[in-house]
């Protein structure tokens, strides 16, 4: 029996305990205010991590965080947890059942340290996630690509190409990447072969940190004429041999790269080099079967499965979401890829956001429920000027006047009945960084005041004290309500909604912006993939239609929740009778295969059908196999080994 006092302690920054009491239920921890332990730190995912009765105990899982969770010092994915264990998130200790000053005496030690230090036990961490994201794919084409997303993020290039030695000696180009995440395509290819040829010979790494001024270049001319300052390449070993190597660059800033960053690329370079040589024996081993994946990819043809391959949306959801990241690129100053939409409705919201991020005047978000105001007020502090400091939320309808004047301003010990000691409010905790109030617009007239005096006093004065504090916080509000009609009607103050709404944002319904379902519905079936650990589902036809069709009253909120159900209630395939009632409309007619007095010859059609297909992948992602492969849902050796089979040439990717 797990013991009824179990408990976790979350020490506070200003050495206070929060307890929170553990039962039979999962609690949920990260920066979002919905998990049962929210906490306020930048490095925090907003749904971090939960701790779960396992046995007669319980066990922490990190739930696919950006930054890892470490229990007393050691990165986890999931670990049972011990008297005195140390939950760590960020700068966040949460302690499992009582507080141990031993461990937390070490952890100090361990996070001190000057800014070199600091950086090697990061890059350790980051390392450490980095091998075991290699070791888990087995796909060569994908495996490519993670090892280049992660080289390039571990040392901040600009681009990056992963190189192996060709069957008669010379350089191929196995994949590339830019800091974006995209293929490197066209002119974009060239780089210095030399250098890399060099590091493939003498298995020894180079980083320049100044090539145009580097005497060891000073007879390559490939680093003049393309106009490198920083390089860095590392050789890839298998057994001894050098097989490849991993070449990043930056075109423009001199000393993008240093010694810490080439030690960190070898030590990749070895992972990875593992990696794809289990890729390359489990490739081999494959190929035995792949006759049979073949001949039941036609048994579910003839099972009716013919009509997906034909009408496939993944295809098409693929080539919205490549539109929209191009242009979300070209019309924006910052990198919005949080929030998603590429309609004419949201790039305008996203333009005038651009002028807003830069401003550090009050911002006031009109829009209905559930069309995404809190992601809005994120992106305006994540790329404004106080993104190293705290973003605290509020739902100013969900509290009375009274809680809601003592959690935003704090209250002193002995104020009222419970306050057994100080408590900061939120402006104090949002000091130097951006508070967020939603539904400002259901304030109590008394709230108003009080919220007045603060905006135009620049000072707080908690429950029950007597002196005030100053606060430096930038003020973001929203309202599903138009504030404007309200003043009209005398529900809302004149003078603090001049206060809020310096500068304003409109946040489109979804039934105005319906061309963004579909990406939207990729994204939130991706999210799902990736949260249980599967492959993301595909739509049966009419179902993408039926979901841009609905007037969607919830937003996207009510279209979250519909592709979480779908998920929940389907298998690879969600089918048009998975969909709500509400939403379920006209679905179109399956393609017809043939008269119905017309017997075809199966093998031809299924071949006619795959030929088509994979022309089109590769027309839509300009003849990568891999993405081509992806959106086929089939991998790059089974798509290599149909080019092959019905004689379809292309150019190399």
């Amino acid at each position: 029996m797990r013991a009824p006092v179990t408990k976790l302690i979350l020490l506070t920054t200003d050495g206070n305990h929060i307890e929170y009491p553990l039962g039979d239920d999962a609690v949920w921890i990260g920066r979002s205010r919905e998990n049962a332990l929210p906490i306020a730190d930048r490095r925090a995912s907003r749904r971090h991590c939960r701790v779960e009765p396992e046995n007669d105990g319980y066990v922490v899982i990190d739930d696919g965080s950006a930054n890892g969770t470490l229990v007393n010092g050691q990165l986890v994915q999931s670990r049972p947890l011990d008297t005195g264990d140390v939950i760590q998130i960020g700068a966040t200790r949460i302690f499992f059942d009582r507080v141990d000053d031993t461990r937390t005496q070490i952890l100090d030690v361990f996070d001190d340290g000057d800014d070199e230090s600091r950086r090697e036990r990061t890059d350790l961490l980051r390392l450490q996630r980095t091998a075991r994201a290699l070791n888990s794919e087995l796909d060569r084409g994908r495996l490519f690509d993670l090892v280049l997303d992660h080289a390039i993020d571990i040392v901040r290039a600009e681009r990056g190409f992963l190189l192996l030695k060709g069957s008669e000696g010379g350089l191929e180009f196995a994949a590339s990447r830019n800091f974006a995440g995209d293929a490197v395509e066209g002119n974009e290819l060239d780089i210095s072969r030399s250098l890399a040829s060099g590091v493939m010979e003498s298995g020894e790494a180079i980083c320049a940190v100044n090539a145009q001024e580097d005497e060891r270049f000073r007879d390559v001319q490939s680093i003049s004429m393309l106009g490198l300052r920083s390089v860095i390449c590392v050789p890839l070993r298998e057994h001894d041999q050098v097989v490849g190597a991993l070449y990043l660059d930056n075109r423009l800033a001199r000393r993008a790269f240093g010694p810490a960053d080439q030690r960190m690329l070898e030590a990749l370079a070895d992972h990875a080099a593992i990696a794809l040589r289990n890729a390359r024996l489990f490739a081999e081993a494959s190929s035995s079967r792949v006759e049979l994946v073949e001949a039941q990819a036609r048994v579910e043809a003839l099972n009716g499965r013919l009509e997906q391959i034909v009408r496939g949306q993944s295809i098409e959801l693929e080539e919205l979401r490549g539109a929209f990241r191009a242009r979300q690129t070209l019309e924006t100053k910052y990198d919005y890829s949080e929030i998603i939409g590429r309609s004419a409705a949201v790039m305008e919201t996203l333009r005038i956001l651009d002028r807003v991020v830069d401003s550090d005047v009050p911002v006031h978000i009109h829009g209905e429920s559930g069309t995404g105001k809190e992601l809005i007020a994120r992106a305006i502090h994540v790329h404004g000027r106080r993104n190293d400091c705290p973003f605290i939320s509020e739902n100013c309808a969900a509290l009375t006047e009274t809680l809601l004047e003592s959690e935003l301003f704090g209250y002193v010990r002995g104020a009222f009945t419970g306050a057994e000691r100080d408590r900061k409010g939120l402006f104090e905790l949002a000091h130097t960084g951006t508070l967020f109030l939603d539904e400002v617009g259901d304030m109590s007239q008394g709230m108003q005041r009080k919220l007045l005096r603060v905006l135009q006093e620049g000072e707080v004065r908690r429950v029950g004290a007597v002196e005030p504090i100053k606060v430096d916080v930038r003020i973001v509000s929203a309202s599903n309500r138009d504030l404007h009609q309200m003043v009209a009607d005398g529900e809302f103050r004149q003078d603090l909604y001049y206060r809020l709404r310096v500068l304003q944002i409109g946040m489109p319904p979804l039934r105005e912006r319906r061309e963004d379902v579909p990406l939207l519905v990729s994204h939130f079936l991706d999210r799902e993939a990736l949260r249980t650990g599967g492959k993301p589902v595909r739509l049966a036809p009419g179902v993408l239609e039926s979901l841009t069709a609905y007037d969607w009253p919830g937003n996207v909120r009510e279209l979250e929740n519909e592709c979480m159900r779908m998920v929940a209630l389907s298998g690879e395939i969600v089918e048009p009778s998975v969909l709500s009632e509400q939403i379920r409309g006209h679905v179109p007619q399956s393609i017809p295969i043939g008269k119905p007095d017309v017997v075809r010859d199966l093998g031809q059609l299924v071949q006619n059908v795959e030929v088509a297909e994979i022309e089109k992948a590769l027309t839509l992602f300009g003849n990568n196999k891999t993405k081509a492969a992806d959106a086929l849902c089939i991998s790059r050796f089974a798509l290599q080994r149909k080019l092959e089979k019905y004689g379809i040439e292309i150019g190399d990717s």
